[in-house]
Formats: structure tokens, sequence, C-alpha cells
């Protein structure tokens, strides 16, 4: 009898780690890394694929929803399983989530109206400009914490390129993945790189609790993708040579 207890019990634990685990993941409209597509409906973009071929590998079921980024990344924070992407890997993020990354190494950059005479070498020397840029980033945060300029926050990132255009800033802080496809859909020219500020690692920030396991299995496929995850960012992107960039 015990014997036939000992069996069962094994068998139980074998079917609960064949058993697919279940995550939820959210993300915001951030091309080329994530986006929804206009003619099927679906979240796409270099982040999106290579996620999912990590999680395909991995066993890992999955939901996808876009939505605005402070939303995403509240989700995310507020339980084990949920997790937003593709989200910026810094030091005062680090205990808020269990991360797997970086995914890609992007960067953060600001950039001025064709033709400015304004010259920038340090981001600590903004004071007395005026910056746009989208809100609820770790960009902006940062940003705050090195220069006491005037920071314009917008909902979008397009938006906040408006501004620029529109006079009500000097300065566009953005993503040098996210900049030409934000420039494309506010049917604006690309402004002038100004400076390019940092790299910095864009991973999946998951919702602490969640599976240590699951979180160590995830980042070692990840690793082990590094020729899928230039074939991505060659096929995403758009006019600007963003891996250069992003080691400058």
């Amino acid at each position: 009898m015990r014997l036939l207890l000992w069996f069962l019990a094994g068998l139980s634990l074998l079917s609960a780690g064949c058993q697919a685990q279940t995550l939820e993941l959210f993300t915001e409209e951030n091309p080329p890394l994530n986006f929804t597509d206009e003619t099927t409906g679906q979240v796409t973009g270099a982040a999106t694929e290579l996620l999912a071929e990590i999680l395909s590998r991995a066993n890992v079921t999955y939901s996808i929803k876009s939505m605005p980024w402070a939303r995403a990344f509240r989700e995310a924070k507020e339980r084990p399983g949920a997790c937003a992407f593709a989200a910026v890997r810094s030091p005062d993020r680090e205990q808020m989530f269990e991360w797997v990354g970086p995914l890609f190494t992007g960067g953060w950059a600001l950039y001025k109206r064709p033709g400015s005479s304004l010259e920038i070498s340090d981001v600590a020397k903004l004071d007395g400009l005026v910056v746009a840029a989208m809100g609820g980033t770790a960009a902006v945060t940062n940003l705050q914490k090195m220069t006491s300029a005037e920071v314009v926050l917008a909902p979008r990132d397009d938006v906040a390129l408006a501004l620029l255009y529109h006079g009500r800033a000097d300065l566009w802080l953005s993503g040098v993945f996210a900049a030409p496809h934000s420039a494309k859909k506010a049917r604006l020219v690309m402004p002038e790189l100004a400076l390019i500020w940092r790299p910095s690692a864009l991973s999946l920030a998951c919702g602490r609790g969640t599976d240590p396991a699951l979180i160590a299995r995830l980042n070692e496929i990840n690793s082990s993708l590094d020729v899928l995850r230039r074939d991505l960012m060659q096929r995403y992107r758009y006019g600007y040579d963003t891996e250069a960039a992003a080691q400058r």
C-alpha cells in the first residue's frame, strides 16, 4: 500500500511538471518592439516575436494585451504571473520584478528640431531647457533625477514629438528604437539627433513571486537566441542604426 501511495504521488508530481504554465503579458504600442498589426489586430513586433519563441520553447501558454505603458507596468507589479514588456531594467526597478532579458539592448536619446543650433553634450547640462517626453517611462524618471530641466509629459511618444515641432519644447526624449516609428506615426520629419544618452536593457518584467524556476528557464532560453534576436532587429528596423546607436 505504501509503495502504491508513493507511486501515485510521483505520478501527480510528474503530471504537474508537464502542465504548461501560463503568463499574462502586458505591453504598449511601441514599434518596432511591440505594436498592434492594423491588418490582423494582433500584437506583433521584434520583442513580441522573440518572446513568443522563448515561451514556446519553455512550454508556456500566454495572453498579450496592449495598453498605455503606465497601466501595463502597474498590472505587472500587482501579481505573480503578470509581466510587462519591453521594460527598461534599471537599478530603481530591480527589486520590483522578476526579470527575463535583456531581450534587446536599446537606448535613450534627445532629439532637436531640424536646423536647430542647440548643442548638447551632457544631460546634466539641460537647465533652462524644456524637454517633451512620454510619461511613465524610466527615461523620464532618470532624466528628472539628473537635471532641473522642465519636462513636459505627453500620453504617447508621437504626441511628445508634436510638442517639439509646435515649439512647446526644445528637445524630445525618446528611444532609439521608437523614435523613427513615432515620427512616422505623427507624420512629421524625423528630428535631428542631439545626444545619445545611454544604452538600456529592454526586458520582460514579471510580478514578484512568479515561479523562480520558470524565470531561470526563460533566461536560459533567451541567452541562446542571439541569432534570432539579430534577425528580428534587422527585419523590423526602420532607417536608423539602432544597434550602433545603443553602443555609443
